[in-house]
């Protein structure tokens, strides 16, 4: 029984082989870049307050 699955595993495994070198592998090109900065990305920006004391050069 173990012989019979261990050959419809080997069947299986060529059947996807020769599918695979028959149709042709796709090879992806895909292009890196590096990250850009966006204009229209939304940025974390400190909006001053009472609560957080004094800016600039009244912080010592």
């Amino acid at each position: 029984m173990k012989e019979l699955a261990a050959l419809g595993a080997g069947l299986a495994i060529a059947a996807v082989a020769v599918l695979w070198f028959a149709t042709g592998p796709v090879v992806v090109d895909a292009e890196i870049k590096p990250l850009q900065p966006n204009a229209d990305m939304p940025a974390f920006r400190p909006v001053p307050n009472e609560l957080a004391g004094p800016t600039g050069r009244d912080n010592q």
